[in-house]
């Protein structure tokens, strides 16, 4: 607006204010554009502001978690770089042999495990068509992510597809298997053993 309107605004003479109502304030937020429909009446979309508020807070929350998660990958990674002593990251023989040394060093074995999920040869029977009466049959000869078994020993025998491999013992009935340690995961949560091999079964499967 001009200056020369904006000074003929100021001296127009103002309203008693003994006369003016109160203000009455709709706690909505507009937003859109106005358009004419119905007979020329103008609409607009209206939001609560409590649920504007909220969903502004939904997002804060999506940022936070974003940062989050970056932040423990970056703290992550500066532990592999440790405990590997090279920023390669990659899961190879060298690095799979620096960290059976390093497991070998701080697992304390016997250890007890369990399955972190569905091993290979149970995910046709648990997500699949396979007979569940087939599956039980089964079970009692393979070993199943929910049976608990003893970690008795690290094997030296390294491979880059299945990783580094454990020998393990069913607590049910004795029997011996051996399986990627990557698969496995610590019955007693929020303890030193859980941590590694959580950690051993990140950098397994995402490096």
């Amino acid at each position: 607006m001009p200056k020369s309107n904006q000074r003929q605004n100021k001296n127009k003479s103002q309203p008693n204010t003994s006369e003016l109502k109160p203000i009455e304030i709709d706690e909505t937020i507009v937003s859109g554009k106005t358009s004419k429909l119905n007979g020329g009446e103008n609409l607009s979309i209206t939001v609560p502001i409590e649920d504007f508020l909220h969903q502004i807070g939904a997002f804060q929350g999506i940022e936070d978690d974003d940062e989050a998660e970056k932040v423990h990958w970056e703290v992550f990674e500066q532990k592999l770089e440790e405990l590997l002593g090279t920023t390669d990251l990659e899961v190879n023989q060298t690095n799979l042999k620096k960290y059976f040394k390093y497991l070998k060093q701080n697992l304390a074995i016997p250890c007890l495990v369990t399955g972190m999920e569905e091993f290979e040869w149970e995910e046709y029977y648990t997500m699949g068509d396979g007979s569940q009466k087939e599956y039980q049959k089964l079970k009692k000869t393979k070993p199943s992510y929910t049976d608990q078994f003893n970690l008795l020993k690290l094997d030296d025998k390294l491979d880059v597809k299945d990783g580094i491999l454990a020998t393990l013992e069913r607590t049910t009935d004795n029997r011996k298997f051996t399986l990627s340690l990557a698969e496995l995961e610590a019955v007693v949560e929020d303890s030193p053993n859980a941590e590694l091999l959580e950690d051993y079964a990140m950098w397994f499967f995402s490096y």
